[in-house]
């Protein structure tokens, strides 16, 4: 079974059970406001959840009958509705678990008339799903088209590279809901902080060779004085790994594959270290060592790769690196808020997830990337470009 339909089945199974409370909680909250209009609820509780299990429901069966599954070849219009639901059904979770547990605690705190306040928690619930569907809704709009830039300032002893610039980009992602003028969009986020270096952490592409061309066209319309510098994520390795190479190249990227660059740069020397670590090709550790060891007395040592496992976290902080720059999460793409704590799939691989770290003078930068896998939406994980500058 793709890895795709599994992990959609999976969700669909976990959010049903959100989905039994939040049914009883809804059908109590209408029969106890307005009864005449319990009928009416039950036809869109039905639609809604029609529509929310279409998409995975369809998908079981295609490829119960033979039929290969590709998330690329459904329809949006089945897509969206189980996308929205995940995020609205968890979302309104959250809110409802909160109201109830405040209602129990005012309820036994307080005298208060059983039926007034029965009236009002109804309510209360009702208005928190309108709510909470319209703010899912626009929410997930903003955040699956927006692009945020992240400034971060790197301190270095190293008069030669004050200003130095680099941005660091990940996770393309070029696919038919990647579209060409959204990564024209990005390729000029990335120009306008006129970077010296661009660097690429992996996944040009979403699924298939068809979108390689236009992703490396993409990346090669960046502007910066040293160029850009990539190596190969899961995706890249899944539709040929030699194809996004040899595309990359056509456009002068200069794709690193375990190996190591150096940059010369105003009397100053820059190393940068491409790994290639993703989840059917890992580097031994051995040759990690290696080229970490590797010395030509630099003054600011990088290390790219497209997952940022424990070894490589360990290995290059352990050696000194100045920085970890990695992508491969999209920033969890989707994350659920349950309570104070962010649910998303990233999750079950790291804890390091979006954002900057740093591990004594060692900055971790994790980029969220401009595409998708997996749900063709984002939801508190919008699209971003980091911009590293040296001072």
């Amino acid at each position: 079974m793709p890895w795709t339909l599994q992990m959609t089945l999976l969700l669909t199974l976990l959010i049903s059970m959100v989905l039994i409370y939040i049914g009883i909680r809804l059908r109590w909250s209408v029969r106890s406001s307005n009864p005449r209009h319990t009928r009416l609820f039950y036809g869109i509780y039905l639609s809604a959840m029609t529509a929310f299990l279409i998409y995975p429901v369809m998908g079981y069966i295609q490829h119960s009958l033979g039929y290969e599954f590709s998330w690329e070849s459904v329809s949006p219009l089945l897509m969206y509705p189980f996308w929205y639901g995940l995020v609205f059904w968890g979302v309104l979770f959250s809110w409802f678990l909160a109201a109830d547990l405040l209602a129990l605690i005012f309820w036994l705190g307080f005298k208060v008339d059983p039926p007034q306040f029965k009236t009002m928690h109804a309510n209360l619930l009702l208005g928190l799903a309108g709510v909470v569907a319209l703010y899912v809704g626009a929410r997930m709009v903003w955040d699956t088209h927006r692009i945020e830039t992240e400034e971060i300032i790197y301190n270095l002893d190293d008069p030669n590279l004050k200003g130095f610039t680099i941005v660091h980009i990940s996770d393309l992602q070029a696919d038919r809901y990647t579209s060409r003028a959204k990564m024209e969009r990005y390729m000029n986020k990335i120009n306008a902080a006129e970077p010296d270096m661009v660097i690429f952490t992996g996944d040009l592409i979403t699924e298939g060779p068809d979108y390689i061309i236009a992703g490396a066209e993409a990346i090669g319309r960046t502007e910066s004085e040293y160029g850009v510098y990539a190596v190969i994520g899961d995706h890249d390795y899944w539709a040929g790994e030699e194809n996004v190479v040899e595309e990359l190249e056509n456009q002068d990227v200069i794709v690193l594959q375990d190996e190591n660059q150096w940059i010369e740069h105003n009397g100053s020397t820059i190393k940068l270290t491409g790994v290639t670590e993703i989840y059917n090709q890992k580097i031994d550790p051995t040759k990690l060592q290696n080229l970490l060891n590797e010395d030509r007395e630099e003054s600011l040592s990088i290390l790219m790769t497209h997952q940022a496992t424990d070894k490589i976290i360990h290995s290059t902080h352990d050696s000194g690196y100045h920085q970890l720059l990695a992508g491969h999460t999209h920033g969890g793409q989707i994350k659920v808020p349950f309570f104070f704590y962010h649910l998303s799939g990233a999750r079950r691989d790291t804890p390091y997830v979006q954002g900057t770290w740093w591990m004594n003078n060692m900055l971790f930068n994790i980029n969220s990337g401009l595409g998708f896998t997996l749900a063709p939406v984002r939801y508190n994980a919008p699209a971003n470009v980091s911009v590293i500058t040296i001072r």
